[in-house]
């Protein structure tokens, strides 16, 4: 069978790895001299603007959950470091030049910087963790580097172009005020995509090249949890989404407070619906199996829905930006993270495990990478809110709550359970 092009952009990538570095970085240098020699720029207050101390947190929260998966070597120090530097400042510089044509203003494109850090860093772990585990079954360096190309590569692929369909979109069915925001951020979704092509292996080579192997999981390795910890975390899970759905399902369509309004006068339905509907399609397209699509459909309403009900307690009064702005940096690294851990499921599935052994074995394989994803996502948001006042401050610590209700609940206690109901019969053909 001939490799997908996602294998192919990033085989080669692997074995040129010196030069494409170094068009990622002359194209940065291009991209950046505009900005630095006092052209345009987004405005004061954004991510792009030098002056701000959290545009310096890419390179400090990187490394950070690298460390935290692996013990401390100096190579994943600079690779972490390097590709979230290059990604970031690739999406700033390009943000830049899109807001001559189209209308972004500083706040979406903060926004849409903190998304392409949660989804470089995505890729990131997600790929480092598939070395190591290609390398431990001891497999050499080249092998391992096809066997990452063919996973990691594949899934950011799918996820990315997923992405682009569905924020095309937005863009054209949503309202004109939509349209910025959806813009800003497929920008940014393609930056990523692409540097998940071809930077990220070239750099993966290095680390895999090293004389000195890869260092083994630590901490967030999940281990066997106890019978009752299973049922109990479901439960708990299930209650929590679903009350933080049902209250988000009411504050769309009524006030609750007097000095409230309901959230559906500034949602553009139709933009969320399109968004839905379309990142649904694009799972069957990818997977051929309408319970895995119809899952994610599910998912991501049910996911929306609770995190508008828990921005809704706690930030009040809400502004008018905050909703759409929530469920779109909700869906797009939810959706990076979702195939790369149907692909965990698909594997297991095929390789012939029980339900219950597929979703353990599954979830426990992807949580070393989600989880130091997770971690840069919750610091990133964290550092937007603390460094801003007023609504952005309230609206950036709920989004980190958000954030984390649906990582650990929606897409690491509730996808899977849906995703396996056909067992083999989700799935359209073998992993090779």
């Amino acid at each position: 069978m001939k490799p997908s092009l996602a294998v192919r952009a990033s085989c080669w990538s692997a074995e040129h790895p010196s030069a494409v570095i170094a068009l990622w970085l002359v194209f940065v240098a291009l991209a950046e001299l505009p900005g630095l020699a006092g052209g345009r720029r987004l405005g004061d207050g954004s991510l792009s603007d030098p002056n701000v101390a959290a545009n310096w947190w890419p390179v400090v929260a990187a490394p950070v959950a690298v460390l935290l998966i692996a013990p401390f070597s100096r190579l994943l120090l600079l690779v972490s470091a390097l590709f979230i530097s290059v990604v970031t400042a690739a999406s700033a510089a390009l943000l830049d030049a899109v807001s001559e044509s189209v209308p972004i203003s500083p706040l979406i494109a903060d926004a849409a910087l903190l998304i392409v850090i949660t989804v470089a860093v995505q890729h990131m772990l997600f790929a480092l963790c598939r070395s190591r585990e290609a390398r431990a079954s001891g497999n050499d360096a080249s092998r391992a580097a096809r066997i990452v190309a063919s996973t990691a590569g594949n899934a950011a692929l799918v996820s990315g172009v997923g992405l682009a369909v569905s924020l095309t979109a937005v863009a054209l069915a949503g309202t004109a005020g939509l349209a910025p925001l959806a813009a800003a951020v497929l920008v940014v979704v393609l930056v990523a995509t692409l540097a998940a092509l071809s930077l990220l292996p070239a750099l993966n080579d290095r680390v895999l090249a090293s004389a000195r192997p890869l260092p083994p999981p630590s901490a967030l390795k999940v281990g066997p949890l106890p019978r009752f910890v299973r049922p109990t975390a479901i439960a708990l899970g299930v209650l929590t989404v679903g009350v933080a759905a049902a209250y988000g399902s009411l504050r769309v369509f009524s006030a609750g407070c007097a000095s409230c309004r309901p959230m559906a006068e500034d949602l553009d339905a139709w933009g969320v619906v399109t968004l839905l509907v379309v990142l649904g399609l694009a799972t069957l397209v990818a997977y051929r199996r309408p319970v895995v699509a119809l899952a994610t459909f599910l998912l991501n309403g049910v996911a929306a829905l609770a995190g508008l009900g828990t921005l809704a307690v706690l930030v009040d009064p809400m502004p008018g930006w905050a909703p759409m702005v929530l469920v779109i940096a909700l869906l797009v690294p939810a959706n990076h993270l979702q195939v790369y851990l149907l692909h965990r499921l698909r594997s297991e599935t095929l390789a012939g495990m029980s339900r219950r052994n597929t979703v353990t074995h599954a979830c426990r394989r992807a949580w070393s990478a989600s989880g130091g994803a997770l971690l840069v996502t919750v610091v990133m948001w964290l550092v937007w809110g603390l460094t801003e006042r007023g609504d952005v401050r309230e609206f950036a610590l709920a989004t980190a709550v958000v954030l984390v209700v649906d990582t650990t609940i929606v897409r690491f206690l509730l996808l899977p359970r849906l995703a396996v109901l056909g067992g083999r019969t989700n799935w359209w053909r073998p992993v090779k």
